[in-house]
């Protein structure tokens, strides 16, 4: 027969309750943090998720300003070519009708001399040589003239090509590193909860010490201790 310590009992019994409750407690605790952390993560990899669709929706926008700017430079250039061509064009047939002038005058100072009687023949000579040497003088310096608009034509030319190029490089350098994209944290991953069992296992067994702590049994009609 066990005599029960009305003390111990009711030790024991609110040691049993409030392990029972602790136990829930700290599952509570842990579903809290779970959410919690799985919230907070959830939040930061949307962010990154976000951000990065931003980055690269900019990018595309840039690529397509990029390679409109690209047809532009493009355009500009075939314009300067065409003026500098037309430019040189018309020198060049400015040129023609300046040797068709020469050799005009050449022909009327020709006529001039052979119909003038005021001239022997050596003298005649002469003066067919001189008239010939002017026509022939004028012929080169239009030959150079013509030349040098040729090579000034030539270097205008160039001088489109190259700001074209500084123009496209400057366009491709606005593009040529794409964003770096952020990395997201890795998926939250809970861990393993507190074990109601084995807390309320070790709860129970507290409790019972402390139950029959005071309690006493009859042994050989002596009053012994029960534990």
């Amino acid at each position: 027969m066990v005599i029960i310590n009305p003390v111990s009992a009711a030790l024991g019994i609110g040691q049993l309750g409030m392990g029972i409750a602790g136990a829930f407690g700290e599952q509570q605790k842990h579903k809290q943090q779970v959410y919690q952390s799985a919230f907070s993560n959830f939040m930061s990899r949307h962010k990154t998720e976000m951000m990065n669709q931003y980055r690269q929706q900019a990018y595309q926008t840039q690529l397509n300003f990029a390679k409109q700017q690209f047809q532009f430079n493009a355009e500009a250039a075939d314009r300067a070519y065409i003026t500098e061509q037309a430019r040189f064009n018309e020198q060049v047939a400015q040129f023609a009708f300046n040797k068709l002038n020469m050799q005009q005058e050449l022909a009327n100072e020709q006529g001039k001399v052979a119909a003038s009687e005021q001239y022997g023949r050596s003298a005649q000579r002469l003066a067919q040589v001189e008239v010939l040497g002017q026509f022939g003088r004028n012929q080169s310096i239009l030959a150079e003239s013509l030349a040098s608009a040729a090579r000034q034509s030539m270097r205008n030319m160039e001088q489109v090509g190259r700001e074209h190029k500084s123009a496209d490089l400057q366009v491709y350098g606005s593009v040529m590193n794409p964003p770096m994209m952020e990395i997201a944290e890795p998926l939250y991953q809970p861990g393993a909860g507190p074990n109601m069992a084995l807390s309320i296992g070790g709860a129970a067994l507290g409790a019972t010490s402390s139950f029959f702590a005071g309690s006493k049994t009859y042994s050989n009609n002596d009053l012994v201790p029960f534990m």
